[in-house]
């Protein structure tokens, strides 16, 4: 992934070819820098493995398209100096645990970023909403995008965590510290009805 730099914070995004969450076949990345976004990358991963129906029907990626895509493993390298030590954001945890699991199934160490989960931070944001899934957050916030796509599913979750971060005036780097706080809730204002109406309502 050559010229790809992060600066302040990225976005990752993975699709896989089957039930096991390590057979990613794309990879997509959002990198910024202060409200801007400096550089897109996307690609096809070929992970080795085959590709069951439903994950293809999700997706549409198919084993012609990861044919002489690079592996995993080669690109290893280049995702662990990249991601290191940075803040990473995700729609949910699948994207960190299926780095983890690919690493591991190419005999290498976990990559050892500062990963946000975007979820949590959307319902600090928006408390009460019905559902905070990348579809339905992108619904409510008027964002069109093609899903299932690793680099469209990455450009949309930056894009509600951008609006959190304006939202709540919370700076992304202060992200995982909040999310790593209690919730404070609300002081109840349900008054307690007083002894006597107790009394009157037995």
């Amino acid at each position: 992934m050559p010229g790809v730099r992060f600066v302040d914070y990225c976005v990752l995004d993975v699709e896989t070819a089957n039930t096991d969450c390590g057979s990613i076949c794309q990879i997509g990345i959002v990198c910024v820098e202060g409200d801007a976004v400096i550089a897109e990358h996307v690609t096809y991963v070929d992970p080795g493995c085959g590709f069951s129906p439903f994950n293809i029907r999700v997706h549409g990626i198919r084993p012609e398209h990861v044919a002489g895509a690079p592996t995993f493993a080669a690109l290893y390298d280049e995702l662990r100096a990249r991601l290191t030590g940075h803040l990473v954001v995700q729609q949910g945890g699948f994207d960190k645990t299926a780095l983890a699991r690919a690493a591991a199934a190419c005999g290498r160490e976990e990559i050892d970023a500062r990963w946000i989960n975007n979820v949590s931070v959307a319902r600090r944001a928006w408390p009460g909403l019905p559902g905070y899934g990348l579809a339905k957050m992108a619904a409510r916030l008027e964002l069109t995008f093609r899903h299932h796509d690793a680099l469209e599913d990455a450009r949309v979750t930056q894009a509600i965590f951008a609006r959190a971060v304006a939202e709540t005036g919370i700076a992304p780097h202060d992200w995982p510290a909040r999310l790593a706080a209690p919730v404070q809730r609300k002081p109840s204002t349900r008054r307690e009805p007083a002894p006597e109406a107790a009394t009157a309502a037995e």
